[in-house]
């Protein structure tokens, strides 16, 4: 301050705020000094501190159960298919499925004998064959015509959904069958992909963040299923508690977004 001055001016190099220095006491040698704003003031957001809860460490371990149960269910993938096919069946669930039969030359065939848990039909114009109200788990299509090679073919029936698939036939008047056993390669990729989304979803859980990232894991992994479905349920139950927290999650780098 220059001498014997009671009031000076300074302004902030940064924002270029002005204020004000006026010296209360000009006699005391130890001067105290107050501030006095200048022009518009500045005004800013503080985001009250608000108690932290056990539900996203609780979320995140359920999630870590989805995992492991799901990589189980992959890697005995068949034996746990069938036992939850069955509680699916027991509780009145059904699937239905979509069947195009064509040639090699990816020619539709039309009216292919097609029977499926004892029941039978044949292919339209379209070469397609629907059925409704089908047992859910692995069913055996018997595929037979006087003019292309038997066929018998294990598919998964799953409830709910529609299960479309496309068969091939080849010309062969031996009628001699070809029997195809199911592939369960795809199931299990399919199963671990989820299984590994629920993980990461119980990651951002425990650490608190990315909520969008731990909504969409625990959403995925309800399609993990597991032995008896308790996958999808502990899935169902995390994702539930994870929405509740929500607030407690941080978006982005740097903390939550206002």
């Amino acid at each position: 301050m220059p001498k014997d001055q009671e009031k000076h001016e300074v302004v902030c190099p940064k924002c270029k705020n002005k204020f004000f220095i006026k010296i209360k006491n000009s006699n005391i040698e130890d001067n105290e000094c107050s501030w006095e704003e200048h022009g518009e003031p500045r005004k800013t957001i503080l985001s009250s501190i608000k108690k932290k809860t056990n539900r996203p460490i609780i979320a995140s371990i359920l999630l870590i159960c989805v995992f492991i149960i799901g990589i189980s269910t992959a890697i005995f993938s068949e034996a746990f298919i069938t036992s939850s096919m069955d509680i699916a069946s027991t509780a009145g669930l059904t699937g239905s499925v979509e069947i195009i039969i064509t040639d090699l030359s990816n020619d539709t065939l039309e009216n292919i004998n097609i029977e499926i848990n004892g029941e039978s039909g044949s292919t339209n114009e379209n070469g397609v064959f629907t059925k409704e109200n089908i047992k859910p788990g692995f069913q055996t299509l018997e595929i037979s015509s006087n003019k292309y090679r038997n066929k018998s073919i294990k598919i998964l029936i799953t409830p709910i959904i529609n299960t479309e698939t496309t068969i091939k036939l080849e010309k062969d008047t031996t009628n001699d069958l070809n029997k195809v056993n199911f592939d369960g390669t795809g199931c299990t990729i399919i199963i671990i992909i989820f299984s590994i989304l629920a993980l990461i979803s119980s990651i951002t859980s425990y650490k608190r963040k990315h909520l969008d990232v731990a909504v969409v894991g625990a959403l995925i992994g309800i399609f993990s299923f597991g032995f008896y479905f308790v996958g999808s349920i502990l899935s169902i139950i995390a994702l539930i508690i994870i929405i509740k927290a929500r607030e407690e999650f941080e978006n982005g780098k740097k903390g939550k977004i206002f």
